[in-house]
Protein backbone atom coordinates (compact mmCIF):
# COMPACT_ATOMS: atom_id res chain seq x y z
CA UNK A 1 0.00 0.00 0.00
CA UNK A 2 1.16 3.26 -0.61
CA UNK A 3 0.09 6.85 0.53
CA UNK A 4 0.08 9.95 -1.73
CA UNK A 5 -1.51 13.18 -2.17
CA UNK A 6 -4.04 13.26 -4.88
CA UNK A 7 -3.90 14.95 -7.77
CA UNK A 8 -7.40 15.83 -10.18
CA UNK A 9 -6.29 12.90 -12.56
CA UNK A 10 -7.79 11.10 -9.61
CA UNK A 11 -11.43 12.60 -10.06
CA UNK A 12 -12.94 9.68 -11.81
CA UNK A 13 -11.42 7.28 -9.48
CA UNK A 14 -12.68 9.05 -6.21
CA UNK A 15 -15.76 10.00 -7.60
CA UNK A 16 -16.48 6.16 -8.21
CA UNK A 17 -15.15 5.91 -4.41
CA UNK A 18 -17.07 8.76 -2.67
CA UNK A 19 -20.31 7.02 -4.36
CA UNK A 20 -19.69 3.36 -3.36
CA UNK A 21 -18.81 5.15 0.64
CA UNK A 22 -21.84 7.63 0.39
CA UNK A 23 -24.57 4.68 -0.42
CA UNK A 24 -23.19 2.60 2.37
CA UNK A 25 -24.68 5.11 4.95
CA UNK A 26 -22.44 4.24 7.78
CA UNK A 27 -22.56 6.44 11.13
CA UNK A 28 -20.14 9.53 10.67
CA UNK A 29 -20.95 9.92 6.82
CA UNK A 30 -23.18 12.55 5.68
CA UNK A 31 -25.55 11.74 3.34
CA UNK A 32 -25.89 13.17 0.31
CA UNK A 33 -25.44 11.99 -3.68
CA UNK A 34 -22.14 10.75 -5.37
CA UNK A 35 -20.57 13.71 -7.03
CA UNK A 36 -20.14 14.06 -10.75
CA UNK A 37 -16.78 14.15 -12.49
CA UNK A 38 -16.77 18.35 -11.78
CA UNK A 39 -17.74 18.10 -8.55
CA UNK A 40 -14.76 15.98 -7.34
CA UNK A 41 -12.48 18.09 -9.32
CA UNK A 42 -13.33 20.67 -7.49
CA UNK A 43 -13.35 18.67 -3.89
CA UNK A 44 -9.63 17.92 -4.53
CA UNK A 45 -8.94 21.49 -5.57
CA UNK A 46 -9.70 22.81 -2.74
CA UNK A 47 -8.12 20.27 -0.84
CA UNK A 48 -4.43 20.48 -2.94
CA UNK A 49 -3.92 24.18 -3.27
CA UNK A 50 -4.03 25.27 0.06
CA UNK A 51 -0.91 25.00 1.60
CA UNK A 52 -2.22 23.82 4.78
CA UNK A 53 -4.68 21.59 3.28
CA UNK A 54 -4.33 18.42 2.05
CA UNK A 55 -5.66 15.07 0.71
CA UNK A 56 -4.04 11.64 0.76
CA UNK A 57 -4.90 8.53 -1.13
CA UNK A 58 -4.44 5.31 0.06
CA UNK A 59 -4.17 2.84 -2.40
CA UNK A 60 -3.00 -1.22 -3.15
CA UNK A 61 -2.73 -2.00 -6.60
CA UNK A 62 -3.75 0.63 -8.18
CA UNK A 63 -6.88 0.86 -6.28
CA UNK A 64 -7.94 3.55 -3.92
CA UNK A 65 -8.33 2.01 -0.50
CA UNK A 66 -8.32 4.88 1.63
CA UNK A 67 -9.13 8.75 1.75
CA UNK A 68 -7.98 11.70 4.45
CA UNK A 69 -8.62 15.16 3.57
CA UNK A 70 -7.27 17.88 5.65
CA UNK A 71 -8.68 21.11 5.83
CA UNK A 72 -6.65 23.91 7.51
CA UNK A 73 -8.09 27.37 8.45
CA UNK A 74 -8.10 30.38 6.52
CA UNK A 75 -7.69 33.10 8.47
CA UNK A 76 -4.48 34.50 9.86
CA UNK A 77 -5.44 33.49 13.91
CA UNK A 78 -6.23 29.82 12.71
CA UNK A 79 -3.71 28.98 9.70
CA UNK A 80 -2.21 26.75 11.92
CA UNK A 81 -4.36 24.43 12.96
CA UNK A 82 -6.98 22.07 10.43
CA UNK A 83 -9.67 19.45 10.52
CA UNK A 84 -9.85 15.92 9.16
CA UNK A 85 -12.00 13.51 8.04
CA UNK A 86 -10.84 9.63 7.31
CA UNK A 87 -12.39 6.73 5.15
CA UNK A 88 -11.73 3.55 4.28
CA UNK A 89 -13.24 1.33 1.32
CA UNK A 90 -15.26 -1.42 2.44
CA UNK A 91 -13.50 -5.18 2.70
CA UNK A 92 -10.45 -2.92 3.36
CA UNK A 93 -12.00 -1.59 7.03
CA UNK A 94 -9.65 -3.12 10.04
CA UNK A 95 -6.31 -3.83 8.13
CA UNK A 96 -4.42 -0.59 9.38
CA UNK A 97 -5.56 1.86 6.94
CA UNK A 98 -7.16 4.73 8.61
CA UNK A 99 -4.25 4.64 10.79
CA UNK A 100 -1.51 4.72 8.21
CA UNK A 101 -3.93 7.28 6.82
CA UNK A 102 -3.65 9.99 9.61
CA UNK A 103 -0.13 8.90 10.88
CA UNK A 104 0.62 10.38 6.98
CA UNK A 105 -1.43 13.43 8.11
CA UNK A 106 0.92 14.25 11.31
CA UNK A 107 3.98 13.35 9.42
CA UNK A 108 3.11 16.08 6.49
CA UNK A 109 1.61 18.40 9.11
CA UNK A 110 4.58 20.21 10.68
CA UNK A 111 6.24 20.83 7.44
CA UNK A 112 2.92 23.35 6.68
CA UNK A 113 2.99 24.90 9.18
CA UNK A 114 0.21 23.17 11.47
CA UNK A 115 0.22 22.54 14.72
CA UNK A 116 -3.03 21.52 15.85
CA UNK A 117 -5.00 18.77 13.72
CA UNK A 118 -8.71 18.44 14.62
CA UNK A 119 -11.11 15.34 14.28
CA UNK A 120 -15.19 15.41 14.87
CA UNK A 121 -16.33 11.62 15.35
CA UNK A 122 -20.32 11.22 15.98
CA UNK A 123 -20.66 10.04 19.23
CA UNK A 124 -22.47 7.18 18.00
CA UNK A 125 -18.74 6.00 15.68
CA UNK A 126 -16.72 4.85 18.60
CA UNK A 127 -14.75 2.80 16.16
CA UNK A 128 -13.48 6.20 14.87
CA UNK A 129 -13.45 7.71 18.59
CA UNK A 130 -10.62 4.78 19.66
CA UNK A 131 -8.72 5.08 16.69
CA UNK A 132 -8.09 8.77 17.34
CA UNK A 133 -7.94 8.52 20.79
CA UNK A 134 -5.54 5.10 20.42
CA UNK A 135 -3.38 7.90 18.18
CA UNK A 136 -2.71 10.75 21.06
CA UNK A 137 -6.00 12.85 20.21
CA UNK A 138 -8.14 14.17 23.32
CA UNK A 139 -11.30 15.01 23.56
CA UNK A 140 -11.83 18.76 23.62
CA UNK A 141 -15.46 18.37 24.38
CA UNK A 142 -19.18 16.93 22.35
CA UNK A 143 -21.27 19.97 20.47
CA UNK A 144 -24.69 18.09 21.79
CA UNK A 145 -27.27 17.57 19.15
CA UNK A 146 -24.80 18.79 16.30
CA UNK A 147 -26.07 16.11 13.57
CA UNK A 148 -29.45 15.04 12.85
CA UNK A 149 -29.74 11.35 11.61
CA UNK A 150 -33.11 9.84 10.22
CA UNK A 151 -34.39 12.75 11.93
CA UNK A 152 -32.92 11.82 15.41
CA UNK A 153 -30.30 13.60 17.18
CA UNK A 154 -26.64 12.70 17.04
CA UNK A 155 -24.05 14.19 19.61
CA UNK A 156 -19.94 14.75 18.22
CA UNK A 157 -16.83 14.32 19.69
CA UNK A 158 -14.64 17.02 18.89
CA UNK A 159 -10.76 15.87 19.46
CA UNK A 160 -7.41 17.44 18.53
CA UNK A 161 -4.20 16.52 18.74
CA UNK A 162 -1.12 19.40 19.34
CA UNK A 163 1.75 19.25 17.18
Amino acid sequence: MIIREATVEDAAALAEYAAELFAEGLPGIFSRSAPSLEEEIAFISSRIEPENSTLLVAEESGVAVGLLDFVGGTLVEDRHAGVFGVSVRRGWRGRGIGTALIEALLAWAPAHGIERVEARAWASNSRAIALYERLGFEREGVLRSAIRRDGAPVDVVVLARLL
